[in-house]
């Protein structure tokens, strides 16, 4: 048995690949290593740390390059890496410990860095509810959050203004946010002034309302300089997701992050996966050189020198405002509750809402219809319903006589049918498969059903539950009770680790003890959380499109929704469900989601809650809402419309009628947005 999985045994884990879930291993190689500190400007730093170093791929990149800093530090929580670590990196001191334990960051032998350059741990909130580990500790949420906050008392780097501020993006950042925003923040505030944070992150810190506060953050106390993107998931093999590369040099506070104008610019380059070997994820773009990763460096510093971008067979670049990132992101920040307390001055502008670049072009100067991001019209977006274990809570339902139905459980060995009762079923639209030909969703066209058992329980856990669960619930019926049962029992592990259902991370947390003082009964691992309104949405728009993406309207209101879509609700003081209906499906709206969402390694779009909170629409008066009301009402009847929601819509940002020149030309926009991510397909691999 190797090391690590030893160690997991000890610890309580289900095996090596649930401990490395845990701690967010996923690392980065010497070849990212190296670009990553090339891009940092390593060989010339003074001090380099890692605070989250695994087995120190970061630091081994660093000195290849050449980089002989005065200083160099490791700290890792895992003993395994820790140690790997410390033999391959004598010149580092390498600490043993969490980077959020206060103590630990005291045996460092600077307080403020040079370089801070990292791969963060990616473990999501649902996992760090707790702590875990027996002999050495994973901290929990509450313990990264308290230990971060105390941290900061000794960072030099920061003054006693920048640490009340510091503290108030940490207190206030949201419960939600996986480990990697509290590492982002500690990491930044142990750069000296002048010095580089470089870090490997995840796509989603571009579209994350979560990791709204480190954008914030970025644009106050740094100027980003580069932001390289990995076109094709091409990095991290066990990963599954796009990363990015990022980049900013550390300066003096400034009096607020909105203050950049459209000349200040970063690089921004995207790199596809041919571009990638076994020797690095930029090898083959410079065939038979030496130290390619420092060429790639010296392409990427020439663009944000001059401000030309280029565009070759492997590799993209091009210059991006900090104006217009700024712009936007001031759309968002009013609305985080640790915004009031930054002291962040009134900028006495109309908050900008700036659409993508093609766009941009589209427009052409039109003094139409202002735009503004779509949650600021009366549109609330959220994401569907997230069971935690699909395979036992969505069944397909068959036949019923009125109070029962036979149902088709998908996934628990041992149960080909089982029956429930009807008022326990709930409609759901689970796959995009399941989604009509049309652009109108109703209950009669689904078989798909949530287990709704809130108000029933098994005999068992009502007798355990004593009078408050006699009082609360009433005994499951025996042939459901006996496939809950089976369940119970199931293995619902992954990696071949073995699980029962109710120890999954996002099915634990639906166990309540009762409490008989507050008159509340417990509650057991097969009851759902209430629905919140999210999850019975007005509308849908599926996370991940193959093709253009597309919304449906929901006209059953008991109809629940999967985390598979993303899901808007309208709240009474904009466009009614059929004006946003037509809206969303109208080619601006395509068009700039194809340039505004994540494109994935496949080529697919994937559009987040964010991506549709944050999209620029037209200002429409009540008037042209109540047309495009109308339309709507034609494209759920399925008697077409778009062309007349393409004019509609194009004619309200021209501020004139649009000719028809004017609308195939956008619809051209959106097609060749279709298109590249269509390319990026091809192009994947090697």
């Amino acid at each position: 048995m190797s090391p690590a999985a030893l160690l997991a045994a000890q610890e309580g884990f289900y095996g090596e690949a649930d401990r490395r879930k845990r701690l967010g291993q996923y690392f980065s190689g010497i070849g990212l290593a190296r670009l990553l500190g090339a891009l940092a400007g390593a060989e010339q730093a003074s001090s380099i740390v890692d605070p989250m170093a695994g087995s120190g791929d970061m630091l081994v990149g660093c000195l290849a390059l050449g980089a002989r800093p005065e200083h160099m530090a490791a700290i890792d929580i895992d003993p395994v890496a820790s140690t790997v670590c410390a033999d391959r990196v004598h010149e580092a001191r390498c600490l043993l410990g969490s980077a959020f334990d206060p103590s630990v960051l005291a045996r460092l032998p600077l307080r403020e860095w040079d370089l801070v350059i990292t791969n963060p741990p990616y473990v999501r909130y649902q996992s760090m509810t707790r702590g875990a580990g027996r002999n050495f500790k994973l901290p929990g949420t509450v313990e990264v959050r308290n230990g971060l906050m105390k941290a900061l008392d000794d960072m030099t780097a920061l003054d006693e203004t920048d640490k009340n501020l510091f503290r108030s993006m940490v207190s206030g950042y949201s419960g939600l946010s996986d480990l990697a925003v509290p590492s982002w923040i500690l990491c930044a505030a142990m750069v000296s002034v002048g010095g580089r944070l470089a870090l490997v992150v995840p796509e989603s810190w571009l579209s994350r309302d979560y990791a709204t506060v480190i954008h914030y953050l970025l644009l106050r106390w740094f100027r980003i300089e580069h932001v390289v993107e990995d076109e094709h998931a091409a990095w991290f093999d066990d990963a599954q997701v796009k990363t990015t590369l990022l980049i900013a040099r550390r300066v003096k506070r400034r009096d607020g992050a909105f203050d950049w104008d459209d000349g200040d610019i970063f690089a921004r380059m995207r790199v596809t996966g041919k571009a990638a070997s076994p020797e690095g994820p930029i090898a083959r773009l410079f065939p038979g050189k030496k130290n390619p990763e420092v060429l790639f460096a010296a392409k990427a510093k020439k663009v944000l020198a001059s401000g030309t971008g280029f565009e070759e067979d492997l590799i993209s670049a091009f210059p991006a405002s900090l104006g217009r990132v700024a712009a936007n992101l001031e759309t968002v920040c009013s609305k985080q509750k640790w915004f009031s307390s930054v002291g962040e001055k009134d900028s006495g502008r109309s908050v900008a809402c700036v659409p993508p670049d093609a766009l941009v072009t589209w427009l052409n100067g039109a003094k139409g219809r202002p735009l503004a991001p779509l949650e600021s019209i009366g549109v609330l977006v959220g994401q569907g319903l997230r069971t935690g274990a699909n395979g036992f809570f969505y069944v397909t339902r068959f036949s019923d006589n009125g109070t029962d139905a036979l149902i088709y459980p998908h996934c628990v060995p041992g149960v080909r049918n089982a029956t429930a009762p009807l008022v326990c079923l709930r409609p759901v639209v689970r796959r995009q498969s399941e989604l009509p030909k049309g652009f109108a969703i109703c209950e009669d066209n689904l078989a798909s059903r949530v287990l709704d058992l809130r108000s029933i329980a098994l005999p068992e856990d009502i007798k355990a539950g004593g009078s408050d669960a006699q009082k609360a619930y009433a005994p499951m019926p025996e042939g459901l009770a006996s496939f809950v049962r089976k369940a119970a029992l199931a293995d619902f592990g992954a990696n071949d680790e073995p699980r029962h259902i109710y120890e999954l991370s996002a099915v634990a947390p639906n166990i309540r003890k009762g409490n008989a003082s507050k008159g509340l009964a417990p509650r057991f691992w097969y009851m759902l959380p209430d629905f919140a309104p999210r999850h019975q949405p007005d509308l849908l728009v599926p996370r991940v499109n193959g093709g253009t993406p597309k919304a449906w309207i929901v006209t059953d209101r008991d109809v629940l929704v999967d985390a598979n879509f993303a899901t808007l609700r309208v709240d009474g003081s904009g466009p009614d469900a059929h004006a946003l209906l037509a809206l969303l499906n109208s080619t601006w709206c395509c068009a700039a989601l194809e340039y505004g969402a994540s494109v994935m390694g496949g080529g697919a779009l994937k559009v987040e809650a964010a991506h549709l909170r944050r999209m620029p629409v037209p200002m429409l008066g009540a008037d042209e809402w109540c047309r495009l009301s109308a339309l709507g009402c034609r494209l759920a009847d399925g008697v077409g419309g778009i062309e007349d929601i393409d004019r509609l819509v194009a004619s309200a940002l021209l501020g004139r009628v649009a000719n028809m020149k004017e609308i195939s030309a956008l619809s051209l926009i959106a097609e060749e947005g279709r298109q590249r991510r269509e390319n990026h397909k091809k192009k994947k691999g090697t």
